[in-house]
């Protein structure tokens, strides 16, 4: 216990470091936790050394590419090195290992980069909010189960996961995104937030709660499925980063385009 509480007032200190610092230091971190996560992914999944360091490459060009306000470009342009790799790793690679790559190099390195719109379209306070609710959605998913937890809510994948749990997650997690935006206005405005903006901040808790929770099913599934407990173990007490990231990971983009399209 005393090594996991050590780990996470460190991490949070790092943390509230990188969001208030200039937007280029979130850039360049963001850039750094995707390859992290990455070699993590690729370990557990034994994938081959030439499509690991494939995916580090287009990783660190997609962030590239986001940060300058080039996404599509950056997709497009990873995508088509991605299947010219096909041909030019054929007979050398495993088709699967490259496919696998692929998967996991986009869908992690595009939902880290989003944070970095978060931060252009909105501001760096907001980009605390999808780290919030997916990580309040895991603290009231624990604390709920643990005490009332009965019915199992996924038990081939996560065992220890239950129903009551996950309500209770989603719940933290609506609780957590309205005490945020009140402190917010609180401070700034020196007011309270209307009754509209608490509402739709509690939608996008419940949702983003919800949201979270299937992205930490899903990375237990790879897991599960290589027979590993944990993605690594960098973070004493708690795994590998990937252990605590995988929730927040789908969360981000869900979180960008709620703020974007509903809330502001």
């Amino acid at each position: 216990m005393g090594k996991r509480l050590l780990t996470s007032a460190i991490g949070l200190v790092v943390f509230f470091a990188v969001i208030f610092a200039h937007h280029y230091v979130l850039y360049i971190a963001g850039a750094i936790l995707a390859v992290m996560l990455l070699f993590e992914v690729f370990h557990v999944m034994d994938i081959d050394k030439k499509a690991r360091i494939l995916g580090y490459i287009i990783s660190v060009m997609i962030c590239f590419g986001i940060a300058i306000n080039k996404p599509m470009f950056a997709a497009v342009l990873s995508t088509s090195i991605y299947i010219l790799s096909i041909v030019f790793f054929y007979g050398k690679v495993k088709l699967t290992d490259l496919f696998s790559s692929a998967v996991v190099t986009l869908t992690i390195s595009l939902f880290i980069s989003v944070l970095y719109l978060i931060r252009k379209y909105c501001d760096q306070y907001s980009v605390m909010i999808p780290f919030i609710c997916a990580w309040m959605s895991d603290t009231g998913a624990y604390l709920t189960g643990s005490l009332f937890g009965k019915h199992k809510l996924a038990e081939k994948i996560s065992p220890m996961k239950t129903i009551e749990g996950s309500i209770g997650g989603v719940l933290f997690s609506a609780l957590g995104s309205v005490l945020y935006i009140i402190v917010l206005v609180k401070v700034f405005a020196e007011g309270m937030p209307s009754l509209l903006v608490a509402t739709r901040f509690a939608v996008l808790g419940v949702t983003a709660g919800i949201i979270s929770q299937i992205g930490d099913l899903a990375a237990s599934c790879i897991k599960r499925e290589y027979g590993k407990k944990d993605y690594g173990s960098i973070l004493p007490g708690h795994g590998g980063l990937m252990d605590r990231f995988d929730s927040v990971l789908v969360t981000i983009p869900f979180v960008f385009y709620m703020l974007v399209y509903y809330i502001i």
